[in-house]
């Protein structure tokens, strides 16, 4: 007989959670992925931080390009209504962001990211992460979320097949940067360099979204995150 060590009650967040994941399960999926380097800006964000003390993160900066490639391709900002005959295009990109807190995992949103810069948003991550260790987010902290993002930096974990929380159609998982030979062109020529590369994944509803705008979404993403200084 199996020996049980410990009893695991579920419910809660574990059990809110696994409710929504069964829902997306039963959707069907299309994923496309993509490696960025992001070599400048592990670079520009140590530059920032040493000058400014401002304590920004990597997810900070992902968070800023999501809200601006979801202005450039705005049916991945969207949902299906409540009787499914229409899908309804945001104009507010709300970013659900998952967040492994002493509580277990959340996804607090960053509402209206598309307005806010890039100090505003890690301002309120901070304050969101706080107060999730803290077992204080409130419903609305969780709520209307338009687009999902789960960053698996910190876990060596360097691919995901990642499920969006309906209504959402999609969910972008970027994973750990690791150091890879890349083909760069220098002086006109090809040349082999050692680069610090992140894949980007991202899962999407097939009802709503098709292959195109998947791609169009990560290749915003890339030229983004690898032009930082635009991202302030």
């Amino acid at each position: 007989m199996l020996q049980v060590s410990e009893e695991i009650t579920y419910k809660g967040v574990r059990k809110m959670i696994g409710k929504r994941m069964e829902i997306s399960g039963a959707y069907p999926m299309t994923y496309q992925g993509m490696y960025v380097d992001v070599t400048d800006l592990l670079a520009f964000r140590k530059q920032l931080n040493a000058e400014k003390g401002c304590g920004l993160t990597v997810n900070d900066f992902i968070i800023k390009a999501v809200s601006i490639a979801l202005q450039r391709t705005p049916i991945m900002n969207s949902a299906f209504n409540e009787d499914m005959t229409k899908i309804n295009v945001y104009s507010s990109c709300n970013i659900s962001v998952m967040t492994a807190s002493d509580h277990g995992l959340v996804a607090p949103v960053i509402k209206d990211a598309q307005a806010k810069d890039l100090y505003q948003i890690s301002a309120e991550m901070k304050q969101m992460v706080e107060k999730a260790n803290a077992g204080k987010l409130m419903p609305d902290d969780y709520s209307e979320g338009t687009f999902g993002i789960t960053n698996l930096g910190k876990l060596n974990s360097f691919d995901s097949v990642p499920l969006p929380q309906p209504p959402q159609p999609a969910i972008m998982a970027a994973c750990t940067a690791k150091k890879m030979p890349v083909v760069i062109e220098r002086d006109g020529e090809d040349v082999i360099a050692v680069r610090m590369m992140m894949k980007l994944v991202i899962g999407g509803d097939h009802r709503i979204l098709d292959g195109v705008p998947l791609a169009a979404f990560l290749n915003d993403m890339k030229l983004l995150l690898e032009d930082p200084k635009a991202l302030v």
